[in-house]
């Protein structure tokens, strides 16, 4: 008789009566068991489909403050974009851009229950907009054991229209039976950075426009630098300020500061034979690279985890505590530090700026009105805050019945509340008589926004697990029912007008605050099942199902069902012992499945808001007016045969390794097909609405996936390791709607560049106006502007996919 389970030594024993087999682990193999979906462990020879695994290890290497930047280059098909400041949000891309609607990031699982990664931004459109983090920040690297990329449909279909993206598992560590006392591990690291480079500027021309001088200009575009002593800015107190008509090369860079970042985690861990325990604290402090601390950012964790069995019963617990606060610094246009910065001329001295004492430097007397300011001044006195607390954990119960079967119920809770505080001060009061209020500062009569959300989402899981070898068969199979609410709430207040120009509260105002409510609840249902059928270990065929009922979509067409089907052949098991002394392990692999994604809320009635009125020439008035309140409806078109998105995806892939797995290679095909998109079309305002959400199109994602993990030096006390990987994805748009003509807009303004879907294209395709050339490719040139000649229509001009990504981890 064969016996063998996960993780152990596969053991061949006759069979005789009251068998007690016991089972020996597997080193090597232990290596290889992957968390798969619904934190089911498998062999990672029996997965027919992609999925990378990374150990605690190289997750804190580089003590990132989260645990999805620290993977950025080191995984291949996934893309990771990270933020500049700190606290930011990461955006990971795997497979390509699926979505039109902007619902690419992947699903997050945190010991099986799912994470809600929302990234939170203001609503300010260009000006003043800040991103405040993601939901995956609140996890601390050193509580991680393990993380699982699952990159293809076959892959993640079990967890339902919300993996359509993909799926990150993140396993959390959990007490370990020590030889006398506690575990105790201490965590703790400095890390310092500066700038590494900045846009490339030109340094021949300094302050004006149009090759003319002019004293308060903000652009660079004046005269050529020659040297000389030139009078600039606005006159204070008839005087003018003086300086030579130079590049300052470095102006930009010199003003960054060097950021320093601290992190401390200090964790208390033991184990007995039925009971375990896991206790964490961690504290991150980081002071990005700003000058003054407007851009700093605080977190705190707390982790209790425990396990206790009785009998056939296992239960467990987690719960996590993480406390973040968030100082920003202004961005987009307007009064924003980034705007001010860039649009410094070339030969102004930008740390010269620093005293805000100096009336020359104080936005009345700023030597530019034209829409910018100080850069100093606004991080010293522009409020941008966000405070979170969010708790998350889980109760679990697994059961073992009738030899071959577990039960398992598994409810989980993920709640978050954040208050986020804006405040910008009133400089046309503040600056009332000075040269530039004639300019921007007159607009500027500084506003307090309070703005407090809360998330909630509740999980539950039931699950039936059996497992049974036959001889050389080996049958594994579960079938459970998902359970999933998120709500969301939002409050906010904001007053313009303040009386003391830079106390940011909001009853520093003659104004009535203006207040708004919004809140939403999104419900859905799946029931899902798996079977795999093993054949000596050599041989692995897996079929999984799913079929969800989501509340987003229209009554009476709310559900959707979507299959996969996978298997895998190791060839090496046919080898002779002779040939897998260099010749380790062979895998082929196939697999198909499909994934849906369901509607954003309310996409599929209309959304009523509190009215108001207006009158032409005599303002707006809001409701409740003298005791009548009224609502309005939104200008969006509810769509009733709106559908999911389906995206069916065929893989193949190839895993080989020699000499004792010291030299590996993990090789990806994938052909991705997103069809049915949810896109908001824009509509003709007089049919009372300017837009709908409707299903649109398809997209394709193919590519190749390539992952090599070498081991130069193996000896007893010391391993090199080296692991690259590469992606080439090819994006397209196969179609869209014969009334868009070939043509939708993405992102930005019709008659500006902006970023396009066009079929034949690859997503995310930038259509500008570019200059004219001569038949040698010559830009040409207008002789009585000196200014580059533009085309009469927009082109295509690039998109935003790379051509290849690549990655080197030593």
């Amino acid at each position: 008789m064969r016996v063998s389970f996960v993780g152990m030594v596969v053991q061949e024993v006759a069979v005789r009566p009251n068998m007690r087999i016991i089972l020996r682990s597997d080193a090597e193999l232990l290596d290889e068991i992957i968390v798969t979906a619904m934190g089911i462990k498998r062999s990672e020879k029996a997965l027919g489909y992609a999925a990378t695994s990374v150990n605690n290890e190289t997750i804190t290497g580089s003590r990132t403050t989260d645990v999805i930047s620290s993977l950025a280059g080191k995984i291949a098909g996934v893309q990771i974009s990270t933020g500049s400041d700190p606290g930011s949000s990461n955006s990971v891309i795997i497979r390509g851009v699926s979505s039109l609607s902007g619902s690419n990031q992947p699903m997050y699982v945190v010991d099986g229950v799912p994470m809600d990664n929302s990234a939170f931004f203001s609503d300010e459109g260009l000006d003043y907009a800040y991103d405040y983090g993601s939901g995956s920040n609140a996890v601390n690297p050193d509580d991680v054991e393990n993380m699982t990329i699952l990159k293809g449909a076959a892959a993640t279909a079990l967890y339902g229209s919300r993996a359509a993206n993909g799926v990150i598992l993140i396993t959390t560590k959990s007490g370990k039976l020590q030889k006398k006392g506690l575990g105790v591990e201490y965590n703790g690291g400095i890390q310092i950075e500066s700038v590494l480079r900045i846009p490339e500027m030109q340094n021949e021309f300094g302050i004006g426009w149009s090759g003319n001088h002019t004293f308060i200009e903000n652009g660079s575009w004046g005269p050529r630098f020659d040297g000389s002593m030139q009078l600039w800015g606005t006159v204070y107190k008839n005087s003018q300020k003086l300086k030579p008509f130079l590049p300052m090369e470095n102006n930009i860079k010199d003003f960054f500061d060097t950021g320093v970042r601290y992190s401390n985690s200090v964790s208390f861990n033991g184990a007995t034979d039925v009971s375990d325990y896991y206790v964490s604290f961690s504290q991150i402090s980081d002071d990005g690279m700003l000058p003054t601390n407007a851009d700093t950012y605080e977190k705190y964790t707390f982790s209790l985890r425990g396990g206790h069995k009785i009998g056939n019963l296992s239960l467990s617990t987690a719960i996590n505590y993480a406390s973040q606060l968030n100082k920003f610094a202004t961005t987009g246009q307007g009064f924003s530090m980034i705007n001010s910065l860039y649009q410094t001329p070339r030969d102004v001295s930008i740390i010269g700026l620093q005293d805000l004492n100096d009336p020359f430097n104080s936005p009345g007397y700023y030597y530019t009105p034209y829409g910018v300011t100080n850069p100093y001044y606004v991080l010293n006195t522009y409020l941008n805050t966000y405070d979170s607390e969010r708790l998350f954990g889980k109760f679990e119960a697994e059961y073992s019945f009738l030899t071959y079967f577990k039960g398992l119920y598994r409810i989980g809770l993920d709640s978050t509340n954040g208050e986020q505080n804006l405040g910008t001060p009133n400089l046309k009061s503040l600056f009332a008589g000075t040269p530039n209020i004639n300019g921007n500062l007159e607009k500027e009569e500084g506003s307090v926004l309070v703005l407090k959300s809360s998330r909630r989402e509740i999980n539950q899981d039931f699950l039936i697990t059996f497992h049974k070898p036959v001889n050389d068969i080996t049958i594994d199979a579960l079938a459970g029912i998902n359970i999933n609410e998120r709500k969301y709430s939002e409050l906010s207040s904001e007053v313009t007008g303040l009386d003391i120009p830079e106390w940011y509260d909001l009853s520093n105002s003659p104004n009535m605050p203006s207040v708004s409510e919004t809140s939403s609840i999104r419900r859905l249902i799946g029931v899902f099942g798996q079977a795999e059928f093993a054949w000596k270990d050599m041989v692995y065929l897996t079929g999984t199902a799913r079929n969800d009922w989501s509340s987003t979509l229209p009554k009476g067409s709310r559900d959707f069902f979507y299959p996969g089907i996978t298997g895998s052949f190791v060839f090496t098991e046919t080898f002779p012992s002779a040939l897998k002394k260099w010749f380790s392990f062979g895998k082929v692999r196939l697999a198909y499945g499909q994934t849906g994604n369901d509607a954003d809320v309310y996409m599929t009635d209309p959304v009523f808001a509190q009215a108001l009125a207006t009158a032409s020439g005599w303002g707006t008035v809001g409701f409740p007016l003298k005791g009548t309140n009224a609502f309005s409806q939104g200008n969006i078109l509810g769509n009733q045969n709106l559908s999911p998105e389906i995206t069916t995806e065929y893989e193949a892939g190839l895993n080989v390794s020699f000499f004792n797995n010291r030299i590996s290679l993990d090789a990806a095909y994938y052909n991705r097909n997103s069809d049915k998109q949810i896109f908001s079309l824009n509509m003709d305002p007089a049919s009372g609405f300017t837009a709908q959400n409707i299903n649109l199109g398809k997209i394709e994602n193919k590519g190749v996936e390539l992952l090599v993990n070498l081991r130069p030096i193996q000896t007893k006390n010391f391993n090199w390791d080296v692991s690259w990987n590469f992606t080439k994805n090819n994006s397209k748009v196969i179609s869209l709607p014969e009334e868009l003509e070939g043509i939708a807009l993405i992102y930005g303004l019709t008659g500006g560049t902006s970023m396009y879907a066009i079929v034949g294209e690859p997503v995310g395709t930038f259509k500008a106006q570019v200059a004219e050339r001569d038949r040698k490719g010559r830009i040409v040139v207008d002789a009585t502007t000196g200014l580059p000649v533009a085309k009469p229509n927009f082109e295509i001009c690039g998109n935003m996919n790379y051509d290849y990504e690549m990655g080197v981890v030593s």
